[in-house]
């Protein structure tokens, strides 16, 4: 009986030398619609360094080209969680009566952190435009028509006594191809985020005009859930746990302490996964709140601009739009 016991044992023990059992078991998978950006530098981190795993999170990235799709696909339920720009097609989707709600910070414009420029090709520089007001009737390019790149030029163009009707707004549909119509000079100017801004700089192919982040301090961008996953709340919860502890290693060694081993590691995680070489990204790391904390106030601002250039179709209060005890919850178990 005990050499059939010791038999047994030594087949399962087999069994699993052969084949493991993968950590992924027993972990509940979310879909996560983001962009490759630096400003996704949380989400990376929290993938490669496991923070999500360890909080029962199996994160399955879905990449998307531009903000306002990953705002459609969380409404319709495609994608459980959407990181990205706010814009007026998420507003909408809310206005409209899709379940989103913006839950936590995934970066900011503001000064002294280099996220986004305005940026003139190299025809435009050598004619000397130095300052908004030379770009009056040309062209500048967004992604799309109540993108955060149009809620950027409104406002600055605002505050510099400008408007909208000053100059000539083109849709290019993607961070790409803004890149490539600037750099072959096919228009005048376009906003870019990093690290494509560092790339352009660096090959002398496009200058920046101005860093929004020193113009127009404001939150940019989100984490937002849908409906379905927001009906699953310990796993809101514990996603939001991971996040929120992701967003603390990124400030703490890249934001604070921009030095040393864990420094060149955040580099390389946001290399792995934007693909750009970590002297390029070292030139400007974007800021995010270090526990992840929404800027609430905010969000009114920019529901009553979108709502007043006829972008979304309902006025909007913020509670409308924003959900904090996600947020809330998953910090108050972080520090017990």
């Amino acid at each position: 009986m005990q050499k059939k016991k010791v038999l047994l044992i030594g087949c399962f023990s087999l069994l699993f030398t052969i084949a493991p059992l993968p950590f992924s078991w027993g972990l509940t998978p979310v879909k996560v619609g983001a962009l490759k950006l630096s400003s996704s530098a949380p989400l990376f981190i929290g993938m490669d360094k496991g923070f999500f795993e360890a909080e029962g999170i199996k994160i399955e990235p879905v990449w998307f080209r531009a903000a306002q799709p990953i705002a459609v696909a969380t409404a319709t339920g495609d994608i459980d969680v959407g990181a990205t720009g706010l814009t007026a097609g998420l507003y909408n989707s809310i206005a409209q009566g899709m379940k989103i709600a913006v839950v936590a910070d995934k970066g900011r414009e503001w000064p002294g952190y280099k996220l986004t420029a305005l940026l003139v090709n190299t025809e435009q520089w050598k004619a000397g435009v130095r300052d908004l007001k030379d770009l009056k009737g040309k062209r500048v390019g967004i992604t799309q028509i109540g993108s955060t790149f149009h809620y950027m030029l409104g406002n600055i163009l605002e505050k510099r006594g400008m408007s909208l009707s000053d100059m000539k707004v083109v849709p290019l549909g993607s961070l790409t191809s803004m890149r490539d119509a600037l750099i072959s000079n096919q228009i005048e100017s376009v906003f870019l985020n990093q690290p494509f801004v560092a790339a352009v700089e660096k090959a002398e192919t496009g200058n920046i005009l101005l860093w929004v982040g020193d113009h127009l301090p404001y939150q940019v961008a989100a984490i937002f859930y849908g409906e379905k996953f927001m009906k699953n709340r310990p796993a809101a919860v514990s996603f939001m746990r991971g996040y929120i502890k992701s967003c603390r290693y990124y400030y703490d060694h890249s934001l604070i302490k921009k030095e040393g081993a864990s420094y060149q590691e955040i580099l390389n995680i946001i290399s792995k996964y934007t693909e750009e070489k970590t002297d390029a990204i070292a030139l400007a790391i974007p800021y995010n709140d270090r526990e992840g904390e929404l800027f609430v106030d905010d969000i009114q601002k920019q529901l009553d601009w979108y709502y007043k250039n006829n972008m979304v179709s309902k006025k909007l209060v913020g509670s409308d739009v924003v959900n904090l005890s996600f947020w809330k919850e998953a910090l108050y178990q972080l520090q017990k």
